[in-house]
């Protein structure tokens, strides 16, 4: 079990070294970018990192095939295709996950934010709501329900009741002056 771990670690480690190279390239100014002719040599680097995430998506794929309980294998690799927006093939791993651990409000706040992109805004709404269920102090699980049902439900009421819990919980979050003064126009369209 300990190999596992340490395989695990070492992907995670090679995973985010890699996305955080692969953004970094991305954010250079074309003057960085391109060499004098013209061309850019480091326009391999994508492919590169792209190949290092299919490689470690693989080898996650091994490691679950060989122990399909393995929480935080199914977990990294939910997250892998959450952050490649593979919407469905998170949301497979996280259920995974979620058999093994249905307590993980995180998992199933990451399992809602992949259905509101489907759109599956009703399936997104119940894993909020589980998350907040399982974690009554889970401070993403409120901030998400509030979005989903302001924006997708158009449900004022209850979106200012979802923010009331997050804001509760996260008083000197950086998002709260922006809720609380969104907050203050949906109560006056309330009255």
């Amino acid at each position: 079990m300990k190999s596992h771990w340490t395989v695990i670690t070492v992907v995670v480690i090679i995973l985010t070294l890699s996305v955080l190279a692969f953004f970094t390239y991305l954010e250079k100014p074309p003057s960085q970018t391109e060499t004098p002719d013209g061309s850019t040599p480091e326009s391999q680097e994508p492919d590169s990192l792209m190949r290092q995430v299919f490689e470690t998506i693989e080898e996650l794929k091994k490691i679950i095939e060989k122990d399909p309980k393995n929480l935080q294998a199914l977990i990294t690799l939910g997250n892998l295709f959450y952050d490649g927006s593979k919407f469905e093939e998170a949301i497979e791993y996280y259920q995974r996950a979620l058999k093994l651990d249905p307590k993980n409000a995180d998992v199933w706040t990451d399992m809602g934010t992949m259905y509101r992109q489907l759109p599956n805004i009703d399936s997104s709404i119940i894993c909020y709501q589980k998350a907040v269920q399982v974690n009554p102090g889970h401070k993403s699980g409120w901030f998400n329900l509030g979005i989903v049902y302001l924006f997708d439900k158009k449900d004022d009421k209850k979106a200012v009741w979802a923010w009331k819990k997050f804001i509760a919980l996260s008083p000197d979050d950086p998002h709260v002056q922006v809720i609380k003064d969104e907050m203050e126009k949906l109560e006056k369209k309330l009255k």
